[in-house]
């Protein structure tokens, strides 16, 4: 089914996701949701400026504050650990989503299922918006020495300068479908108006990147906006392997910017097998299209696209 378009509500933690009352249940600590919703937009005073004449009047800008996330899990002797993860610039708002969709590209977890428990562990009132206490399962190992990041990273960057082709090589890269002809060409063009519509935290500030995830008939079925366009995929990959009604099958992901190596790495990681953009890929974000096969789209506008790689997916005949 199409995503519903969002309100103001929907971009707060959502704590009627059973990994929230589950354990919350089982340390009798109720949830005032009140308390730890944020808001993603806020308004400001401007003055405008045209020519000579100034003008006071106010404007809504995205928020962006620090999450520090951190990790629960078991140690080699089966010991229960907790160590800060990293802190990462975001627009408040599916933290859950973001940290699932993060951990997935990192390689931390190999499913959503590998969270067992957010907070579960803290007094009501030790809850705070801009931190997140992460349980793993028990049979998720942490190899700390291959983390090689600082525990700062900002919204632009995701994870800059950690890996390469070689390194992503190493891990378990699901198979991308090579099935041919499955995308028609002309759905394409339509992605960005789409998306258009239900990116609320855009159009009340024009600072924020979208993505989102269409299936072969060219639906919408999930979209995410923050900041940071690294944390925008990372809430969209983490909604759709938190959804057991969906699959990465035939399914194409759409960027409101351009296409970095990052950008790319994540998509692999999901097992998407389509990537288009309305903006540029880097050369070694093409490199990756082809090294796994990857059908990569950009510069997605006007309606035409580009094809640097993999348009034996695409069905350019029209209707």
């Amino acid at each position: 089914m199409p995503e519903h378009q969002v309100n103001q509500e929907d971009y707060s933690l959502d704590y009627n996701d059973p990994a929230f009352n589950r354990n919350f249940e089982q340390n009798n600590h109720p949830l005032d949701q009140s308390s730890l919703k944020t808001s993603s937009v806020m308004t400001c005073f401007r003055q405008q400026i045209k020519g000579t004449q100034v003008s006071l009047s106010i404007d809504s800008v995205i928020v962006e504050e620090p999450l520090q996330i951190s990790l629960i899990y078991s140690d080699s002797s089966g010991k229960e650990q907790e160590r800060i993860y990293l802190v990462t610039m975001r627009t408040p708002g599916e933290d859950l989503n973001l940290v699932t969709g993060l951990f997935l590209a990192e390689g931390i977890i190999k499913s959503a299922c590998d969270i067992t428990g957010i907070n579960d562990q803290l007094d009501a009132n030790e809850i705070s918006a801009n931190k997140i206490v992460v349980r793993l399962a028990a049979n998720v190992v942490v190899d700390w020495d291959l983390i090689s990041r600082d525990t700062t990273s900002f919204s632009s960057c995701g994870v800059c300068g950690k890996s390469s082709i070689q390194s992503l090589e190493l891990r378990d890269i699901p198979y991308l479908d090579t099935a041919e002809r499955w995308l028609p060409s002309h759905v394409i063009p339509h992605f960005s108006d789409q998306l258009r519509q239900y990116q609320s935290m855009f159009m009340q500030t024009g600072g924020v990147h979208g993505c989102a995830l269409f299936d072969a008939k060219g639906a919408l079925l999930l979209s995410s906006e923050d900041v940071g366009r690294h944390n925008a995929l990372d809430k969209l990959i983490g909604k759709l392997a938190r959804d057991p009604a969906l699959d990465q099958q035939r399914k194409i992901v759409f960027l409101s910017g351009r296409i970095s190596f990052e950008l790319v790495q994540k998509v692999l990681v999901s097992g998407i097998s389509v990537l288009v953009a309305v903006g540029a890929p880097s050369n070694l974000a093409i490199n990756m299209a082809k090294r796994f096969n990857l059908t990569l789209i950009g510069f997605s506008r006007n309606g035409g696209f580009n094809v640097y790689h993999g348009t034996f997916r695409l069905n350019l005949t029209t209707e």
